[in-house]
């Protein structure tokens, strides 16, 4: 009896930490989308910026620019934090990090320079696509047929990047920022099929995390070099308060920070979780993009207005958000958290494709 009361005891214990480490994985991981929804109007402003300083520049460079810089030192700032543990850099963390970075670097390099061609709450939200490319992915997958439901999400989506995108549909063409935005949610849906696959899951999340800052931070290195500017433009880019400022504020808050907090706590929950979790993103820059736009151009002296409440805005986003909780809220079997994954051997296994 004694025993059995010990083991009952120690069962409710286990369930009961499961239950706090769930619950406090979840809330990081609407605290790192806080922190992404700040960066897109951030982005915008340094944007702005580096423009209004580089006058014939092209987008392409100017993003480039400050990406390389932004993933650059959050790359180098992390090296310190996990320089015992350099030397025992295993090959499925290097192989991680820069599958990471190279997906995660070019769609938002993507994502940035749509950015320059369009408003920081309408990025946000086309940048939800993945949510409706990783149920396609898994239907092609598995060979299965989708269902009403699946078929409605589908709808729903398209229907809301069109409002969203202003579609001509006389042409069939949307604009240039728009469509960036939607290519680079193509490779965030590569990152996000990356990071879950069950033969990372021994991975340390401070060593991913350095490789995939300084792999994204090479390829925006590299875009920038390959648009030939002039040498000129690249001394500009830390020569005024305003721009560090909003640079360092990407690298702590939006990179360091946010990057950790999804690639530590993502694995801790289930991928339906995770996906209603993602849609908070586009609805903390809605709100930040109503008000942060005028105090960041005060500081930086640029024409960026704050934005306002419209009605392709709020019907767009809403079938969008509608659409993502229609497929992650179901009656499908979850995928297991990492903590209730049994830990494979340390050596590496090809990840499932």
């Amino acid at each position: 009896m004694a025993q059995a009361a010990d083991i009952a005891a120690t069962t409710r214990i286990k369930v009961d930490e499961a239950a706090f480490h769930h619950r406090t994985a979840i809330l990081l991981l609407i605290l790192a989308c806080l922190l992404w929804g700040i960066s897109f109007p951030v982005t915008k402003a340094l944007t702005l910026l580096y423009s209004q300083s580089m006058p014939g520049s092209s987008s392409w460079f100017v993003v480039s620019l400050q990406g390389s810089i932004r993933f650059l030192v959050a790359g180098l700032l992390m090296v310190p934090f996990c320089w015992r543990e350099l030397g025992c850099l295993r090959s499925p963390e290097v192989v991680q990090g820069v599958g990471l970075g190279f997906c995660g670097g070019v769609g938002m390099l993507f994502q940035m320079d749509g950015l320059a061609y369009t408003s920081a709450s309408i990025s946000a939200f086309l940048t939800q696509a993945y949510c409706i490319l990783l149920p396609l992915y898994h239907f092609a997958r598995t060979r299965t047929v989708p269902g009403l439901r699946d078929v409605l999400a589908i709808f729903m989506v398209v229907t809301g990047i069109a409002i969203l995108a202003n579609v001509d549909w006389r042409t069939f063409r949307i604009g240039r920022g728009e469509l960036e935005t939607l290519i680079g949610a193509v490779f965030f849906t590569f990152q996000i099929l990356w990071l879950e696959q069950p033969a990372f899951r021994p991975n340390r999340t401070r060593l991913v995390s350095t490789t995939m800052f300084l792999s994204m931070g090479l390829v925006f290195g590299l875009a920038a070099l390959g648009s030939r500017p002039d040498r000129m433009n690249y001394a500009t880019a830390i020569d005024s308060f305003p721009k560090i400022y909003f640079t360092l504020l990407l690298v702590f808050f939006c990179t360091l920070l946010a990057f950790n907090l999804m690639n530590h706590c993502q694995p801790a929950i289930t991928s339906t979780e995770a996906g209603i979790v993602y849609t908070t993103e586009p609805l903390f820059t809605a709100v930040f993009a109503l008000f942060l736009p005028a105090r960041l151009s005060g500081l930086a002296q640029v024409g960026y207005a704050n934005e306002q409440f419209s009605l392709a805005v709020v019907s767009g986003g809403r079938l969008i958000l509608l659409a993502n909780l229609l497929l992650q809220i179901r009656s499908r079997k979850a995928i297991a958290p990492a903590a209730e994954v049994r830990t494979p051997a340390p050596g590496f296994q090809k990840p499932s494709s």
